[in-house]
């Protein structure tokens, strides 16, 4: 806060020499050095010293003194409030006392100049600075020279109650004494004391100084030999260690303009302080705090409003003085003023320290607006139409507000937070407008249906839904969640129409009914296996208002095997779906009623309950019974989740025998029935074909196949193929394979027409001799050109494959590199049947040979 000025005069300043050679040094690439100042001869020089006691705020005893250290009260103490000389002159003023402020070693006097006597007249102290002196003259005095002077910080000034100047002889306007710049001769201030030029002196109507604030850190001041002794202790300090000050006193002037400005030192009696123990109460304090307080980054209204209440409260302090001129009290040169100022009372002093506490409590610094400008920007991409009336409008307004904070460039903290805050409120509370599509169109459909003799109940019960739907889409509020609720309500509705006498299945009397069910995976889409082997009208009995379902099993068959359902269990109430559809709950098995016979009346056994099987020595239900749960009862979709066992899905795959199924019931199909409902009576299984074991006795090929999969009475056709264009385009395709194979084409009559098998079919081709077993493969001809490769095994002399197509197929020796016809043995000695090869050269080597025995032999007996 303080405003120094250093005062170096032309011709005599050592320090600007020093200045000058450094810059030439600098600009001519000399080394650096620091050069001493030289003072003038006989000059001391002062070092300040740190305040001798603790950071804090204190009351003390101050003294305004001679500057040459003799000792001697200046002629000003006089009017220091709270000083030894102004103490004599009023005694009775025992209640004030001066502020000392110290902080990190800097010493702050809070004090009040106030009107003093001399020589019969009153007259007020006009300017106080600070003067930190860096050096004294031979004579004791600072040296204007190397001095920085800084003006007094103006607290409070001398007014009246209504705020009129108060006055003396020199700022009076209607005085002949006053100074106002009109007579050079008289009003001439010298030069010196920071000032190279005298000035005139003007202060026609102006205010005097009363409240001030100034540093008088402590000082050192060497001795003769140029050595500090440095006091070690608060009470060593001495007004040799005082502050030193300058002052004008206009009633000084009048008598000899040289002794208007003078230096004195402000000594603070250093053993004399004591804290102010709540310096918050003090308005002396809190004034002088609020004052040193810059505008920095606060914003311009708590700004604003700390600078009305300094304001306020400096002016209530100015404003004390009954009249502008005062009286006197005494003859003489004894005469002092009269203090008949305003004092404030404890109460009012602590109410207007409260009053600064408090505006400088609510300083606020300007926000950060980084975080209010990214979600302006969030929000400006927002659309009306995406969000309903009821959220839009709040948000626009929080918008709205938002971007006024954001253009405020005194925005404070609060208000930017507030405005984030607010704003990101609105734009968490934005409801999306619903999708009334789906509502829209079963509203359509709803609206459109009939009174067809529905009862009154489930009647009104649709048309009180459809007014709820209505009101729904007509509000532009509604929420996803409403409307999704009321396409819920209404497809309820409408599923709950019930005709006169058509039944409710949530309010069934005690007695049989018949449903109709089908099953399907968990996947709710694809029928289960188990489908085919259940009667599909269920037999439904309330028993005490309890549910019941009755099922018939009956046999299946699944990749050419048959067999049946051998256990079931239904889930208990609780059960759920997971993630995958996958049920999740208890499960107890169903109740048998009776399980399946033969036609003679003796239980069925076969490949899977048989000994060995993997149902050994069990009986499969044909009836079972089990509670449907009311979890069940209430599934919209009529999904009846159950668990069952199929042996002869284990049988293909360990692990694949037990399942979990849903029974689905159509609701629809609910009917009042008896015991006795010819309905109940599965159908009769459909008896199987036949199995097949054929051998083609030509060939050996050998086709197994399980029941069902020909119908009664096939014929197997196989034909080896040895030559023709056929046999030559599979040489063709199988030259990267093995020159030697066998070609045949298979397939199936039945009175004459072709059929294929309908499951899986297992072939046997021997292995022709002279083929090594371990080499063969088969290969499918195509009808396209192409080949494909049958996987198989060699078992017993037999390449074994299944299939479940026949078409040509050649048995191939991988890597041969010789046909058959070049072969020296085939599998029956002789030409296969159909074999076109030429047998001429055969016939001529034969001959050729008997005829070279022939007369070997004659030759013999002529020997």
């Amino acid at each position: 806060m303080w405003i120094g000025k250093r005062m170096a005069k032309q011709g005599t300043s050592a320090v600007l020499a020093a200045a000058m050679v450094a810059s030439l040094g600098s600009n001519y690439g000399f080394a650096d050095t620091v050069h001493e100042i030289t003072y003038p001869e006989g000059s001391r020089v002062v070092q300040r010293l740190d305040a001798p006691v603790e950071d804090g705020v204190y009351t003390a005893s101050l003294n305004l003194m001679n500057a040459n250290s003799s000792g001697q009260y200046s002629m000003g103490n006089a009017a220091l409030r709270g000083s030894e000389s102004f103490l004599q002159k009023h005694p009775d003023d025992t209640l004030y006392q001066a502020l000392l402020v110290v902080e990190q070693g800097t010493a702050t006097a809070i004090v009040e100049f106030m009107p003093m006597g001399y020589i019969g007249q009153y007259g007020f102290m006009m300017e106080l600075e600070s003067v930190q002196a860096e050096v004294l003259t031979k004579y004791g005095y600072p040296d204007d020279n190397f001095c920085t002077y800084t003006s007094a910080e103006l607290l409070t000034q001398h007014r009246t109650q209504d705020g009129s100047v108060v006055y003396d002889a020199y700022n009076n306007p209607e005085s002949e004494m006053v100074y106002d710049g009109s007579n050079p001769d008289t009003m001439t201030r010298p030069a010196g004391f920071g000032h190279d030029e005298p000035r005139l002196s003007d202060i026609d109507n102006l205010p005097y100084q009363h409240m001030m604030a100034l540093d008088v850190t402590p000082v050192v001041v060497a001795n003769q030999s140029g050595e500090f002794d440095i006091p070690q202790t608060s009470s060593e300090f001495t007004v040799n260690n005082a502050a030193y000050v300058h002052v004008f006193v206009p009633i000084m002037f009048s008598i000899s303009p040289t002794s208007g400005d003078q230096y004195a030192r402000l000594q603070v009696d250093w053993s004399s302080l004591t804290e102010v123990e709540n310096a918050q109460e003090n308005v002396s304090y809190q004034l002088w705090k609020a004052k040193n307080i810059s505008k920095g980054n606060y914003t311009e209204s708590s700004y604003q409003a700390l600078q009305e209440t300094i304001e306020d409260v400096s002016g209530k302090l100015t404003n004390i003085w009954p009249d502008s001129t005062l009286e006197m009290s005494g003859a003489g040169f004894q005469a002092v003023p009269v203090l008949n100022q305003k004092e404030f009372t404890v109460q009012e002093q602590q109410d207007m320290a409260s009053a600064i506490a408090a505006a400088i409590s609510e300083l606020e610094e300007k926000g950060d607006k980084t975080s209010l400008r990214a979600l302006i920007e969030k929000a400006d991409v927002c659309q009306e139409s995406q969000y309903t009336p009821e959220t839009w409008e709040p948000f626009q307004v929080a918008l709205a507000a938002a971007k006024q904070v954001e253009r405020d460039d005194n925005a404070g903290v609060s208000e930017v937070t507030r405005a984030v805050s607010e704003l990101g409120n609105a734009l968490e509370a934005l409801v999306k407008r619903a999708n009334t599509d789906e509502l829209k169109t079963i509203l359509e459909q709803a609206s459109v249906l009939k009174n067809e003799g529905y009862t009154q109940a489930t009647w009104s019960a649709l048309q009180q839904a459809i007014d709820h739907a209505q009101r729904v889409l007509d509000n532009a509020n509604a929420t996803q969640s409403e409307v999704d609720a009321q396409v819920q309500a209404l497809q309820t509705a409408m599923d709950n129409l019930r005709k006169e006498g058509e039944l409710d299945r949530h309010t069934l009397e005690d007695g049989v009914y018949s449903v109709y069910g089908e099953m399907f995976k968990t996947n709710q889409t694809d029928y289960s296996m188990s489908n085919d082997a259940i009667h599909h009208t269920l037999k439904l009995t309330v028993e005490d208002g309890k549910y019941y379902l009755t099922m018939d099993f009956q046999g299946l068959s699944y990749l050419n095997k048959y067999g049946y359902l051998a256990e079931l269990a239904y889930y208990e109430n609780g059960y759920q779906y997971g993630a995958y559809g996958d049920l999740q709950g208890t499960v107890v098995p169903a109740t048998v009623l009776s399980t399946q016979k033969n036609p003679d009346g003796t239980d069925i056994v076969d490949e899977f309950n048989q000994a060995g099987g993997i149902y050994a020595g069990k009986l499969y239900p044909d009836q079972i019974k089990f509670p449907l749960v009311s979890d069940a009862l209430e599934d919209e979709q009529g999904f009846v989740p159950l668990q069952v066992f199929v042996p002869v899905m284990e049988d293909i795959s360990a692990g694949s025998g037990t399942q979990d199924v849903l029974l689905k019931l159509d609701w629809s199909t609910l009917k009042k029935t008896t015991e006795d409902d010819p309905n109940f009576q599965p159908e009769e299984p459909v008896e199987q074909s036949p199995a097949v074991n054929v051998t083609d006795t030509t060939t050996g090929i050998k086709v197994e196949a399980d029941k069902g999969v020909f119908p009664e009475g096939v014929q197997q056709v196989v034909t080896q193929i040895i030559s023709g264009e056929v046999y030559e385009k599979a040489a063709e395709l199988l030259a990267d394979v093995g020159k030697k194979f066998r070609l045949f084409e298979i397939h199936f009559e039945l009175n004459g027409v072709e059929v294929q098998p309908n499951g899986v079919v297992t072939v046997y081709y021997p292995i022709p001799e002279g083929y090594d077993a371990d080499k063969v493969v088969l290969y499918r001809i195509n009808e396209d050109g192409t080949k494909t490769l049958v996987k198989g095994t060699v078992e017993n002399g037999y390449y074994k494959v299944l299939t479940k197509t026949f078409s040509t197929y050649a048995l191939v020796e991988q890597g041969s590199t010789i046909t058959d016809a070049e072969n020296s043995a085939n599998v029956n000695g002789n030409p296969d049947t159909g074999d076109r090869a030429n047998i001429a050269p055969f016939v001529v080597l034969t001959l050729s040979c008997v005829g070279l025995m022939g007369i070997l032999l004659a030759r013999k007996k002529e020997q």
